[in-house]
């Protein structure tokens, strides 16, 4: 494999990982912090969370994981930035990668 296509590779790596904390994120403050909320939603009930809603809890772990995130998201910019990486390319098929 070339190096752009291992850095696509690792930057799409790095992106769902990302989703990943910030889901645990979500569950911890959900059990913890948050749970107060959760008693407002019923069964089903579908909520579109952004990093902003936990980003001001008080929480020493969801504090130290949004930390974590924000650096994840620095690290992702400058990584394109300093490759020329088009967020198109991040979604482009892996496939499609390897002919690169």
């Amino acid at each position: 494999m070339e190096y752009r296509p291992q850095i696509v590779k690792s930057l799409r790596t790095l992106f769902v990982s990302r989703e990943h904390l910030f889901t645990d994120i979500l569950n911890i403050a959900t059990a913890g912090e948050m749970r107060h909320i959760m008693d407002a939603f019923e069964e089903g009930d579908v909520y579109d969370f952004q990093l902003s809603h936990v980003e001001d809890l008080k929480d020493p772990n969801v504090k130290k994981l949004v930390y974590l995130i924000h650096e994840i998201d620095r690290v992702l910019e400058e990584v394109k930035t300093s490759n020329h990486i088009l967020d198109t390319e991040l979604y482009e098929r892996e496939s499609d990668l390897d002919k690169r």
